[in-house]
């Protein structure tokens, strides 16, 4: 008889919840930056207000998983995820047929509403339930693949939009978020693995036990208003207003006089840097505690903005993309880890959507402000000098959590 805590099936739950995240969030969200500029200048407009479209749709993305759980509970897991990934398909094929910028934000809105349902939330309450031991590594591998599709497909849409047009690319993006949400439509399995007769991976009712008595003494007055929950929350929110420079780094290259290809290939590279960071953090979280493991990714990611600032070799770039990449690893793997470890599983669903909101409120905004910033500036160094500033903010915030949570509650 299978092993209820130890099986295929859960392996395979993990398997096409990265099919999901390469959908709704690596194709979404990390390869939309190979379009800013072919089709601002087709329309004739700044990047900043064609970005715009991206960053409605990130907002809506963000907003709409704060009704994951009522609407999960209205229509079911399954009917919910097809629905979510029928809407985010066709509204992005949609866009072929438009040159109005208006039109443009209404899809992108749909498109967000759609990718929402089975991205950020959807993706960690699996994980979480499935996985109780390599949580991390789960985790990691699961919002890993997101990169994973954003280095292979920003190369092939950048050579798709130079032979069949921006146009034409925006249904082949469809067609190819569609595909790879399809496991997840057609796979049987339930959110919960109890309905499907299973335990979470490495399950042990001894730790659980223990682990709740812990959390029930701390955090049995929970409030949204207490300063540990703030704390993380600003972390959430100034950590993934950085991410919004990610997808200006083809244009960044163009500022610093290389040519569009080495643009192409350290968007790819940022792509690399993004699964890679997220598999290590996912592994040292598992080892060194989600704390430190935070304040290392941070680290590294000042050192990717440092080499983009300095150097301007086509080599040192790439490489400077790849270690930005980072960048995306504290909001997808750290976040949810976090809000585990200060707060607890059993307030994970009340907690984490509300923290995903704030933090895809301040990726969102990024993607125009980042265009914005070049476009009356003319450089992008301002939006990288903010990001060394916001990473040393969420440094000490980071900490004084941490202070929080250690520090001995009264009832």
């Amino acid at each position: 008889m299978e092993n209820p805590s130890k099986s295929l099936k859960h392996w395979l739950v993990l398997a096409i919840s990265c099919g999901m995240s390469a959908s709704a969030i690596g194709v979404n969200l990390n390869v939309i930056g190979v379009f800013y500029t072919p089709v601002s200048e087709s329309l004739d407009i700044y990047r900043g207000t064609f970005a715009m479209h991206a960053t409605i749709s990130s907002l809506a993305l963000a907003f709409v998983s704060l009704y994951f759980a009522p609407l999960l509970n209205r229509f079911g897991w399954k009917p919910l995820l097809t629905g979510a990934v029928l809407l985010a398909s066709i509204s992005t094929m949609l866009m072929a047929f438009t040159t109005t910028i208006w039109v443009f934000y209404v899809l992108g809105a749909l498109r967000g509403i759609g990718a929402g349902l089975y991205a950020m939330v959807p993706l960690s309450v699996i994980v979480n339930n499935w996985f109780e031991k390599k949580k991390g590594l789960a985790m990691s591998l699961s919002f890993g693949f997101s990169g994973i599709a954003g280095a292979i497909f920003s190369p092939v849409f950048t050579s798709l939009i130079a032979q069949i047009g921006w146009e034409n690319s925006f249904i082949a993006m469809g067609l190819v978020m569609f595909l790879l949400a399809l496991p997840a439509i057609l796979y049987r399995y339930s959110l919960d693995p109890k309905e499907d007769g299973y335990l979470p991976y490495g399950y042990d009712e001894s730790e659980e036990s223990r682990r709740k008595v812990i959390k029930k003494a701390n955090w049995t007055n929970f409030s949204f208003t207490q300063k540990s929950f703030v704390f993380i929350a600003l972390i959430g929110l100034l950590h993934t207003s950085i991410t919004g420079i990610s997808q200006h780094l083809p244009g960044f290259a163009e500022s610093n006089q290389l040519s569009s290809q080495v643009g192409g290939v350290m968007l790819s590279a940022v792509m690399v840097g993004n699964i890679s960071f997220k598999l290590l953090i996912g592994s040292i979280s598992d080892v060194l505690g989600i704390v430190k493991s935070t304040t290392l990714m941070i680290c590294i990611n000042i050192l990717g903005i440092f080499l983009l600032l300095t150097f301007s070799h086509p080599v040192i770039q790439i490489f400077g993309a790849f270690v930005f990449g980072s960048v995306f690893s504290v909001p997808a793997v750290a976040l949810p880890l976090l809000t585990t470890e200060f707060f607890g599983r059993a307030l994970y669903v009340r907690i984490y959507p509300i923290l995903s909101f704030v933090s895809g409120v301040g990726g969102a905004l990024s993607m125009a402000v980042v265009g914005y910033v070049y476009d009356f500036t003319g450089t992008y160094a301002l939006a990288f000098f903010t990001a060394l500033i916001f990473h040393c903010v969420n440094l000490c915030l980071l900490f004084l959590a941490r202070r929080e949570t250690l520090r001995p509650r009264t009832a």
